[in-house]
């Protein structure tokens, strides 16, 4: 083989190991399945407990609920002069309750002491999160939520079971402007 045949034979072996190859989707109808099955059950869960919230403020037609951006309810039910609502990086103390939809109390903060909560910078559900940003200083409301701003699929383990919408009373005590 002279030096013309080798080269020619080595261009041929480079052109068809540079040949691109055309990439396959993969084969796999179980996920697709899956994820259909559970949206659709979610949206299932979420029309139920719109449902829900309607009910309740139905019979509670004196009141004057809103329904914010986030998917959720709420009403003031002690209202302030003042203008400021906290906003991420804010220091606030409050106190909540957490009551099922029938108004019975699940968990009540009992402590003497406010909860301290630097906005969007610590861990909270996120139920409380959002409510919180609906509050001005000193004012109180109460917000229906549902189960996906709370507790999810999951519960948490003690009382509040899987895709439980809950009304939580958030009381704002206090709001510190973190200049930083």
């Amino acid at each position: 083989m002279n030096k013309i045949e080798f080269f020619f034979l080595v261009n041929i072996f480079l052109y068809i190991g540079c040949e691109q190859t055309e990439s396959r989707e993969p084969i796999n109808s179980y996920k697709k399945s899956f994820l259909n099955k559970s949206a659709n059950r979610n949206i299932k869960i979420n029309e139920r407990e719109e449902m829900s919230f309607i009910k309740i403020i139905e019979k509670d037609s004196k009141s004057n609920y809103t329904q914010s951006k986030k998917g959720f309810w709420f009403k003031i039910l002690k209202s302030s002069e003042k203008k400021l609502k906290p906003k991420t990086g804010n220091e606030v103390e409050f106190f909540y309750n957490i009551f099922d939809l029938n108004g019975n109390d699940i968990y009540k903060d009992d402590d003497l002491e406010p909860i301290k909560y630097v906005v969007d910078q610590e861990e909270v559900i996120p139920a409380l999160r959002y409510g919180i940003k609906e509050l001005k200083t000193e004012e109180s409301g109460l917000f229906l939520m549902p189960s996906f701003l709370c507790y999810g699929y999951q519960g948490d383990g003690e009382k509040i079971i899987s895709n439980q919408p809950l009304i939580i009373k958030i009381d704002l005590i206090s709001l510190k402007i973190n200049i930083n």
